[in-house]
């Protein structure tokens, strides 16, 4: 009889391959996946490979959802994987030992610390990629990423003998505070330091002289608004200016004293705070050279005894507004402003009309352990935090030259106060203009909103609101974060044009009794926009405003607290604007209600009337009239939202 030759034949499922124990069984196993893995999917003769069907979880949906997200950005980025020669990142449920032997060569080992995790080194790469993709087109994997391999760049330690000091960039605990309690600045340095971006520190006077700022000194775009020349330099112990204007951008990394956020920055000075300055006077500063300074740096405001409801004139308004909207070619000015030191005095923010305005950026202050500084101003309208004095630990910056100034030399380490939060913020923000030039002053309120680190977590203030934004009246979006910032800034695509809706004046007067609790006026909004800034004109009449406490509700039911009862004996609010930047995200749309409440008896007040006006992106609006929202041409057709036909082809960008 003739011999028959022997055939392979291999009954086992998949789910039983890493249960073979005969040196057959593994032979038949491995063999049959080696004919899988090179045969075209689909086209294997004979036994069919099952799989479990059952619904438990993915190994990715077992990881931590940080983890899970960088697991998926790493598979959005799934062409790259073509040039890929180095090693890979499996996730699978087989057994490794099963892995090891159907894997064509290499050295595969288990991630230890993580489940059903492995690294693949193969011996030869030129097909390890469509190795793994047949293997995962199989199940025998879940998926797989290349361990692309980065080089890692030391963060920048400027060699500045002060900047170990220096906490607020880089906090190791040195002051006793909590590590890492700072703007996350170093690693940001490593790409920007705020070259080309000029910031003007308006204040009581700039030491150009000095060692460490005069590096960066621009003369063209400085001014002294009180002597009517040229030269900023202060007048007598005026530190003040100095101080921050070495916050924000000292020279850094030349060896000399301290180091600045924006350390390759421009910067220029406007004396102004240091004589009796009118509505004129603060609007020319403040309106100095649109073109060619981007930061506006303030320190300064109203005063912080929490009986002072006081702003900007119209002619200083009419300077900002003309910044915003026509300076830096058409992208606007940066306006920061410090939220103010009054909390002691029960002073708020939203008391104050240059923080209170959506053209400008409120900045507070906390401490080097993350925890609101003792005096810092809370308010509705703040959008930032950044570190400052408290707990007995002070800011390290520039002093002036000599024996003036606060400290006698050309250094001080007692700076503080939302005065020198602010400036450092203007810093960041120098580097985020670096990396992106084209941001507006918008895109960057947003991306402060978007990137900022949440300190003191498990403070009361912390109320998520209705677009999931966490948001404190005690620190707005959080601690400014220079690397997230940066990082968001370089890739950014420019928001469209905002929409503005005002409803009211109310035309009803409304009782303000302390018998009945809070009353009430509400607006039904019927436009849909996301929000960015709410606008609240009140006019009421009262002999003890101070008696008085106000909020706004959105829709969403995010409570704005615009003014807290406190010993404020003063009369009446007349045509006050306050704002909110506490809906950020939220739509328009729905029942917004302002209340209103007396805590003490004796006087009944009024509410004459009131307004509101929702700053936003209308998500319904279609300006060029092509069918297409504005909103969609941007974000999903990249069609100009100003053009009916984008592409010059004769019809619209919608037919």
């Amino acid at each position: 009889m003739k011999k028959s030759t022997p055939q392979l034949r291999c009954t086992t499922k998949r789910s039983d391959f890493y249960h073979a124990r005969s040196p057959w069984d593994v032979r038949c196993s491995i063999a049959m996946v080696f004919i899988l893995i090179l045969s075209p999917i689909g086209s294997v003769a004979g036994e069919s490979v099952s799989s479990d069907s059952s619904e438990s979880p993915t190994i990715l949906e077992q990881f931590s959802p940080e983890v899970s997200a960088a697991f998926e950005r790493a598979l959005s980025d799934r062409d790259s994987f073509r040039g890929h020669a180095g090693n890979w990142i499996l996730l699978s449920d087989e057994k490794m030992d099963f892995l090891a032997d159907i894997l064509p060569g290499g050295n595969l080992e288990a991630v230890n610390w993580m489940d059903a995790t492995y690294l693949w080194k193969p011996r030869e790469s030129g097909k390890s990629l469509e190795v793994l993709e047949r293997l995962e087109g199989l199940d025998f994997i879940e998926f797989f990423i290349p361990d692309k391999q980065d080089k890692k760049t030391p963060r920048l330690v400027p060699n500045d003998p002060d900047f170990p000091s220096q906490w607020h960039l880089s906090n190791s605990g040195q002051s006793g505070g909590l590590n890492g309690e700072d703007v996350n600045i170093t690693a940001a340095w490593n790409s920007y330091n705020g070259t080309g971006v000029t910031i003007s520190i308006i204040d009581d006077g700039l030491d150009h002289a000095h060692p460490d700022l005069n590096p960066n000194y621009q003369a063209s775009a400085s001014y002294d608004f009180c002597d009517s020349d040229s030269d900023p330099t202060p007048s007598g112990n005026d530190a003040h200016g100095t101080a921050a204007a070495g916050v924000a951008a000292a020279a850094g990394n030349n060896g000399v004293d301290v180091t600045g956020a924006g350390f390759g920055a421009n910067l220029a000075g406007s004396r102004l705070i240091a004589c009796w300055a009118g509505d004129s006077l603060d609007a020319s500063a403040l309106g100095y050279m649109p073109q060619d300074i981007d930061i506006y740096s303030n320190s300064w405001g109203p005063s912080d005894d929490g009986a002072t409801i006081s702003g900007p004139g119209p002619l200083t308004l009419s300077a900002i507004e003309n910044g915003v909207y026509k300076g830096r070619g058409g992208l606007g000015n940066i306006y920061t402003f410090a939220a103010g030191n009054g909390l002691q005095n029960d002073d708020d923010s939203n008391a104050d009309g240059f923080t209170n305005s959506r053209y400008t950026i409120a900045v507070t202050a906390v401490d080097h352990n993350g925890v609101q500084s003792s005096y810092a101003e809370p308010g509705a309208n703040i959008l930032v935090a950044a570190p400052s004095d408290g707990d007995d630990v002070g800011i390290t910056t520039t002093d002036i030259s000599g024996s003036s100034g606060y400290s006698g030399g050309d250094v001080t380490d007692s700076f503080g106060g939302t005065s020198s939060a602010t400036p450092l913020v203007s810093g960041v923000i120098s580097l985020m203009l670096e990396a992106n030039r084209n941001l507006s002053w918008r895109d960057v309120q947003e991306i402060i909103v978007l990137t900022s680190k949440k300190n003191d977590i498990g403070d009361v203030s912390w109320e998520a609101n209705g677009a999931g934004h966490l948001v404190s009246h005690k620190y707005g979006f959080g601690v400014i974060d220079a690397g997230a910032a940066t990082s968001m800034a370089s890739n950014w695509s420019t928001l469209i044009p905002e929409s503005n809706v005002t409803y009211g004046p109310t035309t009803t007067t409304l009782p303000i009794t302390e018998e009945g609790g809070w009353v009430e006026s509400q607006f039904t909004v019927t436009d849909n926009i996301s929000i960015e800034s709410v606008s609240i004109m009140v006019d009421i009449s009262h002999s003890n405003r101070g008696d008085i406490d106000i909020e706004l509700m959105s829709p969403a039911g995010t409570v704005s607290v615009l003014k807290s009862s406190n010993g404020d004996a003063g009369d009446d609010i007349q045509d006050w604007i306050y704002s909110s930047v506490h809906h950020w995200g939220e739509s328009s749309e729905g029942n917004w209600t302002l209340r209103l409440k007396d805590s003490s008896p004796g006087v009944i007040g009024t509410l004459n009337s009131w307004s509101l006006t929702l700053h936003g992106i209308d998500l319904e609006s279609d300006h060029d009239d092509d069918g297409l929202l504005t909103v969609d041409e941007i974000n999903i057709h990249g069609t100009d939202p100003y053009n009916s036909d984008s592409d010059g082809d004769g019809t619209d960008d919608g037919d």
